[in-house]
């Protein structure tokens, strides 16, 4: 369960859990309506649970407010609740606000409550297990084995010739900007570029005209899959903390090189396979996608590299969601 619109994570893990997805959400609300949205979903939660009765809850925090909304049915039914922390909000959202304490207040009563916890990386694992001495589990994202190979015809409806990028943006936090004139101070490299056109539109026209940038907006799924199987790198600049994006996930499941912020969470999962740029500046991006047009043994190299990488991923993935449900089998 998640209090929103979408949730890859909890896509892939209920899929793996053999379990029913339910997205409570009433989309963009003016944020002084914000108390009105939470109260409905909280009604919405309570006659969900106790009409289809499961027993087991796994919701997603944030909002916090979700996996508290669970807490009156598993206290009565006796049924276990799990919470997948996507964020810790009260650290990532609010800082060291007056509304940081009081998230972090419900944080911590959350997390005592559910039988267990689960994170998308070690680092959150560490903020639960000190500041909330809640049981824990990291279980890393996973994307399946991209099942498309390169489509030329789709190649050249992007660029008629060089290297092909690709960069997938959902957050307002990755640095579609940088991304462009990073990839637009480049000859030979064009870079694909998908995502809302409602969050990524004006900011892209802001930056003017731009030869090596194709904004190909929100892709069908297949086409969006085709897409990165036929690329030549994956490029994820963002500022956003203590993230590890998915999209680094699907960019490994393609085999793709990827051009990347280096962060200790992104850094901690990927390790070596991964080309970092030390600073988020459109010139550091440049001299790193340089670099791969320039030097096909560079791009051959990190494309073995990241290969290696997604299979050791599939490995601990297999352990991770098997120890996940044993756990959730003996609850």
């Amino acid at each position: 369960m998640v209090w929103a619109g979408s949730s890859a994570r909890l896509d892939e893990l209920a899929k793996d859990l053999g379990a029913e997805r339910r997205n409570f959400d009433l989309g963009k609300i003016p944020k002084f309506l914000a108390p009105l949205k939470y109260l409905v979903c909280f009604l919405m939660t309570q006659v969900f649970l106790f009409s289809r009765k499961p027993t087991v809850v796994y919701c997603q925090n944030p909002p916090i407010l979700a996996p508290l909304a669970c807490i009156p049915y598993c206290a009565i039914t006796g049924r276990r609740l799990v919470i997948d922390h996507h964020n810790v909000w009260s650290m990532k959202t609010f800082g060291a606000s007056a509304l940081s304490g009081a998230l972090k207040a419900m944080e911590h009563l959350a997390d005592r409550t559910a039988f267990l916890n689960t994170v998308p990386h070690d680092y959150w694992r560490a903020v639960i297990s000190g500041e909330f001495s809640g049981r824990v589990l990291t279980i890393h994202d996973y994307v399946e084995r991209n099942p498309f190979s390169r489509n030329e015809i789709l190649r050249r409806r992007v660029a008629s010739s060089g290297l092909i990028g690709m960069a997938a943006s959902l957050s307002f936090q990755e640095r579609v900007e940088i991304e462009a004139m990073g990839v637009e101070k480049v000859q030979g490299v064009t870079l694909a570029m998908t995502g809302p056109p409602e969050r990524l539109g004006n900011r892209l026209t802001r930056l003017g005209n731009l030869r090596r940038v194709k904004f190909l907006g929100y892709l069908p799924k297949t086409e969006y899959e085709e897409l990165k199987a036929s690329c030549d790198f994956g490029l994820n600049i963002t500022d956003e903390p203590f993230t590890v994006n998915h999209t680094l996930f699907e960019y490994a499941a393609a085999a793709l090189p990827i051009i990347s912020t280096r962060s200790k969470e992104i850094e901690g999962v990927f390790g070596d396979s991964i080309l970092y740029v030390e600073e988020s500046d459109a010139g550091a991006v440049a001299e790193k996608v340089t670099k791969f047009a320039q030097d096909p043994s560079s791009l051959a190299e990190y494309r073995e590299r990241i290969s290696r990488r997604f299979e050791e991923l599939t490995v601990s993935a297999e352990h991770e969601r098997a120890l996940l449900r044993s756990l959730l089998r003996d609850s």
